[in-house]
């Protein structure tokens, strides 16, 4: 116990020291398994980890769906978006955050990252909302939130990093997120029009458009239909897997640029090189996590924490939700990543042997991740939209709050009806 808790105590001087979470990983597993073993053993298992998890066939499908957003990211297609549902949806009171809402929804089904959402929708949604006025904190509390979408709607990295950790298909968990994902969609809208009903100033109406513009503007989203379609239609009827989903999709994406000549030399060179270094670091992650939940499971650690969970003077159900709740702090200053690296291998088995659905939990703690996006101090879209946007952290942050507020609910709707999850992924054949 000793030599655990100097470990741990090791970990998180190295986290609070800024060290990169995957050398932290890498630093505080090594020192503990020499503890227990010696250093050989410490070094052997990074260079099997590195190996293992180097050449599974399912990580194969991050890089490429990194690739197929960084593509769309530098394309101006996110552009068509949200000129459309400016057209359909600014007429009405927070019109424009509406129609920032919709726009990263349907951004989400082009690309699996949070983040990329963010930067993609910050310099395009935020001067439109400056121009008509609209209150700092509604607007840029509508891009961040709306933004954690992109790990909830397919195609998620979030999914992939849960359903390879936790040995759970990830075609049937792609599926899965549909319905949560318009569900939080919905509640973001509400949360602005309730919010625009309360105070009118926050978010003024914009101009009306004419009906035969507004079915022309749809011509500017065919193409994210079109990704939609071919990647989540493909894995429903079983055409291929989401790897293959995840190659056609890139590949449409880079088809769609060349036919529209919007594909440069340097987007393309540069779309490769993030896509190289964002999935090197994934990998570096997941490879770090490796060697500290060895050392965890040496120490006992691991064993103990499932043992206490699985005998909590609780219902299976109120077991769930302490383990959710759980989550909500942790995700306040560990990265939803590693996060789900490091403590699925523990809460999983929890979850299995109490005998409810990997997929619905799987959407829970997806939601879980997405919280801890817009929550301080690490609240990463929101650095995001403070770095391209140049507003002040605090002002982002108090603006999340409405919007964390419908996350939350959205958790609880989840929670109390997993058919909103399942209903879709049972349809599957």
């Amino acid at each position: 116990m000793s030599i655990a808790l100097l470990t741990i105590g090791i970990f998180l001087l190295l986290l609070l020291l800024g060290l990169p979470v995957a050398f932290t990983f890498f630093a505080a597993g090594a020192v503990g398994i020499t503890l227990y073993r010696n250093f050989e053993s410490a070094l052997t298992l990074l260079g099997t980890s590195s190996f293992i998890e180097g050449s599974n066939y399912i990580l194969v499908a991050i890089p490429l769906f990194i690739f197929m957003g960084r593509l769309v990211y530098g394309s101006g297609l996110s552009k068509e978006l949200y000129a459309a549902g400016y057209i359909w949806l600014g007429r009405f009171r927070g019109g424009l955050a509406h129609a920032t809402v919709v726009t990263l929804a349907f951004f989400a089904a082009c690309t699996g990252s949070s983040m990329a959402s963010v930067a993609t929708m910050a310099p395009i949604a935020m001067p439109e909302m400056e121009r008509f006025k609209y209150d700092d904190k509604l607007a840029s509390g509508a891009i961040a939130s709306a933004g954690t979408l992109g790990i909830l709607i397919p195609p998620s990295i979030a999914f992939i990093v849960y359903g390879y950790i936790c040995q759970v298909p990830v075609g049937p968990l792609f599926v899965a997120g549909i319905l949560p994902g318009i569900l939080l969609t919905f509640a973001f809208m509400a949360t602005v029009s309730v919010k625009c009903w309360i105070n009118p100033k926050l978010g003024p109406s914009g101009p009306s458009f004419p009906w035969r513009e507004r079915f022309r503007s749809l011509k500017g989203i065919w193409w994210s239909v079109a990704i939609f379609t071919l990647i989540i239609g493909g894995i429903y009827t079983g055409l291929f897997t989401p790897t293959e989903a995840a190659g056609m999709g890139a590949f449409l994406v880079f088809i769609i640029l060349l036919f529209q000549r919007r594909l440069t030399w340097k987007d393309l060179l540069d779309a490769l090189k993030d896509t190289v270094i964002t999935s090197c670091m994934i990998l570096t992650i997941f490879i770090g996590t490796k060697v500290f939940n060895t050392f965890l499971g040496l120490s006992g650690i691991a064993e103990a924490a499932m043992e206490a969970l699985s005998h909590l003077p609780l219902s299976p159900k109120g077991i769930i939700a302490v383990i959710l709740l759980a989550y909500i702090p942790l995700g306040c200053f560990i990265d939803s990543m590693p996060l789900a690296i490091l403590t699925l291998p523990i809460v999983f088995p929890v979850v299995r042997d109490l005998g409810f659905d990997p997929l619905w939990f799987g959407v829970l703690h997806v939601v879980t991740s997405e919280i801890s996006l817009i929550t301080p101090p690490v609240g990463m879209n929101v650095y995001v939209l403070g770095g391209v946007t140049k507003k002040p952290l605090e002002v982002i942050f108090r603006g999340t709050m409405p919007y964390l507020i419908a996350l939350v609910a959205g958790l609880f709707v989840l929670f109390f009806f997993p058919s909103i999850s399942l209903i879709l992924p049972k349809t599957m054949g």
